[in-house]
């Protein structure tokens, strides 16, 4: 994933692109977009037309039709052109978190740093937090057991990212990234 190339939103319609983007955008559609009217989608129908003949469908009123195509053209416009692209309409958010753990962690400390867990969420990283508390999707409890709350600091570094592949990517970044400045992680 390129982190310079703008996101892209990809998805199905009948009739008109334009025109429904144009409904995207004010609110008009009934799959409502929060991110079109907040924000507007811009169409990129120049990647549309430019797409691989054995990626396109039949031509209806001059439109090609992708249908059932529609994954491969995702897999191409991420995986050839470098795109992100956005299969939720804009209306989910991902967030990378770091919670402290105590020193009590059973594992010996390898790093000067003191104990972080990194995690992703698609919900606030406060009811993801909460979920480790109780022991919900807890994997081996280490939030459950150590923790100390979020550390704000490092939490601020990573941005709110629009897909689940930006923010599994920023989630192993983090990991990395940390470890080098010598916390010792542990992550999901």
């Amino acid at each position: 994933v390129d982190p310079d190339r703008p996101q892209l939103m990809l998805g199905r319609c009948e009739g008109d692109p334009l025109e429904y983007i144009e409904r995207l955008n004010t609110g008009q559609e009934r799959f409502r977009s929060a991110f079109a009217v907040e924000h507007g989608i811009k169409p990129r129908m120049d990647l549309y037309e430019d797409l691989p003949s054995e990626l396109t469908g039949e031509i209806k009123s001059g439109v090609m039709a992708l249908g059932k195509q529609a994954d491969a053209v995702n897999a191409y416009l991420v995986n050839e052109l470098g795109y992100v692209v956005d299969r939720d309409w804009g209306n989910k958010t991902y967030t990378v978190y770091v919670i402290d753990l105590s020193d009590d962690v059973p594992d010996p400390r390898v790093r000067p740093k003191g104990w972080v867990y990194v995690g992703q969420t698609v919900l606030t990283r406060e009811a993801r937090y909460q979920e480790h508390i109780d022991g919900i999707k807890a994997g081996r409890g280490w939030v459950t057991k150590y923790h100390l709350g979020f550390n704000e600091e490092l939490c601020a570094r990573y941005p709110q990212v629009r897909t689940r592949g930006e923010v599994l990517e920023f989630e192993k970044q983090a990991t990395a990234q940390l470890e080098e400045e010598g916390w010792n992680v542990k992550s999901a």
